[in-house]
């Protein structure tokens, strides 16, 4: 079982969870799901810019909930942050409000926060949820040196990128791909428990960013990665959840009612790296998650244990698999990105909040940074002229 859940939590005032079986009819009645799409990304931006810790970084360990994910102190909860402070710090810049004094501040800062933090340590021989920190900390650190390429701590910025492809390289699994967990296996370093597809695709996605701004990145480390995410994909257009899965493709989570929310980052990372990806394969990616299977991803939303809806869905998914669909979105005609732009753009206001931020599962206090961040990346990348749900 991949979800370990701990009991006990520390308290902490915070919304309560909506219920998960109205997300969907809330669509029109709720006035704060009825915006456009620039009113929410200004929105989720003042959130963020609201809330950043005072050390530049953003979420917490404090939770109000009596059950939570299995996160040991203090590498889990450190990686977590890191890894969310990245995704805030990659919405800032995606926003396009970098303008606003304030917006550049809390961007500022929450760089510093990643120079001073990103290289975190696994923390025990079970949770290595170091790997999102290192992925999303590289491919934020890589995309902000690219965009600001005169800024005064470029030297400090390059070594942190150059430290977490090292770091990477260390915690590279033996099937070649990257997992956040070891369960069932003797324990070992570099870890030998498997791989999951999805990290696999994200780490790789942040060593392309990384390869953009002039890094060297060991060619067998990649080459190993790349095998691995190809590996896991099925016939199905699917890909299974990782390595350990693949003689149990159409089952649960490896089905693509299951994999929907999984398969665009998948095959982002495969093109970035070689893969040719036509525009039917990318259609039939955005078919499957915004629409034909789109309930099964709506039924997962902010149900508190892991994996427990309908293909084993997980809520934690939704807008991460949103966010990669947009980026995927990227490489098809504008006519094209506008018509699924307006199923995306309604998708992810579903989980949009009365205080501008998102979120779509219970995690601590990550959820709402990390869900607002990723609902900003993907509305940043839609067309203009797609509609949102205010100009039904």
């Amino acid at each position: 079982m991949l979800a370990i859940l701990l009991l006990g939590a520390l308290a902490a005032p915070q919304e309560p969870l909506a219920p998960h079986l109205d997300v969907a009819q809330q669509r029109d009645e709720a006035e704060h799901l009825n915006v456009t799409r620039s009113a929410a990304i200004a929105g989720g931006v003042q959130w963020l810019v609201k809330n950043q810790n005072e050390d530049g970084s953003w979420g917490s360990h404090r939770s109000p909930r009596p059950i939570e994910v299995l996160a040991d102190i203090p590498g889990s909860h450190n990686a977590f942050r890191v890894a969310t402070t990245g995704l805030c710090v990659m919405a800032l810049m995606d926003s396009g409000m970098e303008a606003d004094a304030a917006v550049a501040k809390a961007l500022s800062r929450g760089v510093d926060a990643l120079i001073a933090q990103h290289e975190v340590k696994r923390a025990n021989d079970m949770e290595h949820y170091s790997v999102w920190a290192f992925g999303y900390g590289l491919r934020a650190l890589a995309e902000y040196a690219l965009a600001h390429p005169q800024d005064a701590r470029m030297p400090a910025i390059r070594a942190a990128c150059e430290r977490l492809i090292v770091k990477l390289k260390e915690y590279q699994a033996l099937d070649g791909g990257w997992g956040y967990l070891s369960l069932d296996s003797p324990v070992t370093h570099p870890p030998s428990f498997t791989s999951m597809s999805f990290t696999t695709a994200t780490c790789l996605i942040g060593l392309a960013r990384a390869r953009e701004l002039g890094l060297e990145l060991p060619q067998r480390m990649i080459d190993r990665a790349v095998d691995s995410v190809a590996r896991c994909e099925t016939p199905m257009q699917a890909f299974t959840y990782g390595e350990l899965w693949r003689q149990s493709p159409h089952t649960s989570v490896n089905h693509i009612k299951g994999a929907a929310c999984r398969v665009p980052v998948c095959l982002e990372a495969l093109r970035l790296f070689g893969r040719e990806l036509d525009a039917e394969r990318i259609e039939n990616a955005l078919e499957a998650l915004l629409r034909t299977h789109a309930r099964f991803q709506i039924a997962g939303l902010r149900r508190p244990i892991p994996h427990e809806s309908h293909y084993g869905v997980s809520g934690y998914f939704y807008l991460y698999g949103h966010m990669y669909a947009a980026m995927m979105m990227e490489q098809l005609p504008e006519v094209d990105r506008i018509r699924n732009g307006k199923d995306l753009v309604s998708a992810v206001l579903l989980c949009r909040q009365p205080d501008g931020s998102f979120w779509d599962y219970p995690l601590y206090s990550y959820h709402k940074p990390y869900g607002t961040a990723y609902a900003i990346m993907a509305l940043s990348r839609v067309p203009e002229r797609a509609p949102s749900n205010s100009s039904r």
